[in-house]
C-alpha cells in the first residue's frame, strides 16, 4: 500500500479532530446554559460518556469474539492514560484549577467506583450478577450527577452560540459522531504507516490502538482548556473513568457466562491503574 493514503487519513483525521473537539466545546456550552444546567454536568455526562463510546464498542467486540484480555483491558488501559497522559497535556496549556467543591463531590465518587470494581473482580471472573451491580452503580451515579448539578460555576464567562435548542443539541450529538469519526480515521493512517515501517502488531496494540481509544477525551479535554474551562478537562476524565469503570467493564459479564480475567488484571493493570487514580486524586487535592 502507497504511504500517501495513510498520512493524508492521519493529517485529515487531525484537523477534524481538532475542529470537533473545539466545535463539541462551544455546543456543549451552548447546550449547558439552555438546559439550566453547569458545564461540569455536560463534561461528565454528554462529554465523558460521548467520548467513551470506542471503549464500549472495542469492549463488545472483543467480548463476542472471545478476546477476554482486550475486552478488560481496553478499558483501564484507556483509565490509565486518560488519569496520566490526558491530564498532563492538558496541564501544559494551563493550570488544571478546579473548584474544590467539584474536587471533594467527584473524586470520592471515582474512588469508590474503582473499589467497588476491584472487589467484585477479586475472584478472579466478572459474572453476570457482578455486570448488572456495576451498571446500577452506573445509573445511580447518573442520578447523582444530575441532583448534584448547579449551573452557579462559570456560566456567565462563557462562549454562547445564537441557535435553538434544538439545534445545539442536534449538533453536539454531531460533533460527537465526528470526534469519534476522525479519531478512527487517525488511528487507522497511524496503524498503517507502523506496519509499513515494520513495527509490530503487539506493540502498535500497546500504542496506537490504546491511545487511540483515548483520543476523543483528550481532544475533547484540550479544546476546553484552550477556550479557558480547564472543568472540562477534569470533568471528561472523571466522567470517562467512572463510565469505563462501571458501564463497559459491565460489558462482558453480560455475554454468555460470564468472563474469566487474565492473571494481569489482577497482578498488573488494576494496581497500576490504582496507583494512577491515588497520583491524579493527590494531584488535585493538594492545589
Amino acid at each position: 500500500m502507497s504511504l500517501l493514503l495513510p498520512i493524508i487519513a492521519v493529517l485529515v483525521g487531525f484537523i477534524l479532530l481538532t475542529v470537533s473537539a473545539d466545535r463539541l466545546i462551544l455546543v456543549s456550552s451552548t447546550l449547558a446554559k439552555q438546559f439550566g444546567v453547569s458545564m461540569m454536568f455536560i463534561g461528565m455526562t454528554v462529554i465523558a460518556f460521548g467520548t467513551s463510546f470506542p471503549e464500549l464498542v472495542v469492549s463488545a467486540i472483543a467480548s463476542f469474539n472471545g478476546a477476554e484480555g482486550l475486552a478488560v483491558g481496553n478499558a483501564i488501559g484507556s483509565n490509565i492514560i486518560n488519569s496520566g497522559l490526558v491530564l498532563a497535556l492538558c496541564a501544559l496549556f494551563m493550570p488544571l484549577v478546579i473548584q474544590v467543591r467539584f474536587i471533594k463531590r467527584e473524586l470520592p465518587i471515582l474512588v469508590l467506583a474503582l473499589i467497588a470494581t476491584i472487589a467484585l473482580m477479586s475472584n478472579g471472573s466478572i459474572t453476570m450478577w457482578d455486570s448488572l451491580i456495576l451498571l446500577l452503580l452506573l445509573a445511580l451515579y447518573c442520578v447523582y450527577l444530575a441532583k448534584s448539578s448547579s449551573t452557579d460555576d462559570v456560566e456567565n464567562e462563557l462562549e454562547f452560540l445564537d441557535v435553538s435548542q434544538n439545534r445545539a443539541l442536534v449538533e453536539t450529538i454531531a460533533m460527537l459522531i465526528m470526534l469519534l469519526i476522525s479519531s478512527q480515521i487517525m488511528v487507522w493512517g497511524s496503524v498503517q504507516l507502523a506496519k509499513a515501517m515494520g513495527v509490530s502488531d503487539l506493540l502498535i496494540g500497546l500504542t496506537i490502538v490504546a491511545f487511540g481509544t483515548s483520543l476523543p477525551e483528550l481532544a475533547a479535554a484540550i479544546a476546553g482548556v484552550r477556550r479557558g474551562m480547564p472543568e472540562i478537562a477534569f470533568a471528561t476524565v472523571i466522567g470517562s473513568n467512572t463510565f469505563n469503570l462501571l458501564g463497559v467493564l459491565a460489558f462482558p459479564g453480560l455475554i454468555g457466562d460470564g468472563l474469566q480475567l487474565p492473571a494481569e488484571v489482577l497482578t498488573r493493570d488494576l494496581p497500576m491503574l490504582s496507583i494512577m487514580t491515588a497520583f491524579m486524586v493527590i494531584s488535585f487535592t493538594m492545589t
